[in-house]
C-alpha cells in the first residue's frame, strides 16, 4: 500500500486539489459576474495553479518565466478562455496539459519569432525534433495520480471518523510500516488506540481497509473523469497504475 501521499515533501504537496470537479469546473465558466463565480473560479483555479507552475517550470527551466506564465494561464482561466473544456470531449487533465504545452509554445515563439538557437525552447516549436515535453508528460500523470490516491486517503480518515471503525489508522500505519508484522503492529497500535488489541484484529482491518480503499477509489476515478462507464473506469485504473489497490 503507498503511503499518504501528503507526508511527500513540499514541491509535491502545491499539487493538492488536483482532480477534477466537472460540477466546479463548469460552474466557474457559467456566465455571471456576482460572488458564487467568483468563488467557484477560485476554487478551481486553487486546485491546479501548482500543477500548472510546476510543468511549466520543468519546461522552462526559468522561475521568472513560469511563474510569468503560470499567472498568465491563471488570468486566461478566470477570463473564461477554458470554458469550452467539457467531460463529453475527454479528461481535462488531456485538456489543461494541452492547454499549458501550448501556452508555453506560444510564449517562446513569441520571445524569439526570427531565429532560435539549438535550445529546449526550438525543440518545443519543432514539432519533428524531442521535446523537453515527454519527459514532463509522464511526470504529470504521476503527480496526478498521487492526487488522486491523497484524496482517497482523504476519504477514508473521514469514514473513520464517522464511523470510528480504525480503517484509516491501521492501514496507515501499514503502509510506513511495511515490513512490521501483524504482532508488532497489534503491539503499536494498542498503545496508540489506548485500547487492547489481537494480531488477527490487525489483519481483518487490514483486509477491510483495502477493500474499502479500492471502493474510494473508484469514485475519485469516476469523479475526476464524470464517467459511470465501467470500461473507462478501468482504462483509467491501468492508464493511472492504480489497479494494483484494487
Amino acid at each position: 500500500m503507498e503511503q499518504d501521499p501528503r507526508h511527500n515533501r513540499p514541491e509535491q504537496n502545491r499539487l493538492s486539489k488536483i482532480v477534477t470537479d466537472w460540477d466546479g469546473l463548469l460552474a466557474a465558466h457559467q456566465d455571471g459576474h456576482g460572488n458564487d463565480m467568483a468563488d467557484a473560479r477560485n476554487q478551481i483555479l486553487m486546485r491546479y495553479a501548482g500543477c500548472v507552475q510546476k510543468y511549466i517550470l520543468g519546461a522552462t527551466k526559468n522561475p521568472d518565466a513560469a511563474e510569468e506564465l503560470a499567472q498568465e494561464f491563471a488570468l486566461r482561466f478566470v477570463r473564461g478562455d477554458y470554458k469550452n473544456a467539457n467531460p463529453s470531449k475527454g479528461r481535462f487533465r488531456d485538456y489543461l496539459k494541452t492547454s499549458v504545452r501550448n501556452l508555453v509554445t506560444d510564449y517562446f515563439r513569441k520571445k524569439s519569432p526570427d531565429a532560435m538557437t539549438v535550445t529546449a525552447a526550438e525543440r518545443i516549436v519543432d514539432d519533428d525534433s524531442p521535446t523537453p515535453f515527454e519527459d514532463l508528460e509522464a511526470e504529470f500523470q504521476q503527480n496526478w495520480r498521487r492526487q488522486l490516491v491523497s484524496h482517497v486517503w482523504d476519504s477514508l480518515k473521514q469514514f473513520e471518523s464517522e464511523r470510528d471503525n480504525h480503517l484509516y489508522t491501521v492501514l496507515h500505519h501499514r503502509a510506513q510500516n511495511t515490513d512490521s508484522s501483524s504482532k508488532e503492529m497489534a503491539s503499536t497500535l494498542s498503545k496508540e488506540l489506548d485500547e487492547s488489541v489481537t494480531p488477527e484484529w490487525v489483519r481483518q482491518k487490514i483486509h477491510r481497509a483495502r477493500q474499502k480503499f479500492a471502493e474510494l477509489l473508484i469514485v475519485e476515478v469516476r469523479k475526476s473523469m464524470n464517467s459511470i462507464d465501467e470500461d473507462e473506469i478501468q482504462e483509467e485504473l491501468t492508464e493511472l497504475g492504480l489497479r494494483k489497490y484494487l
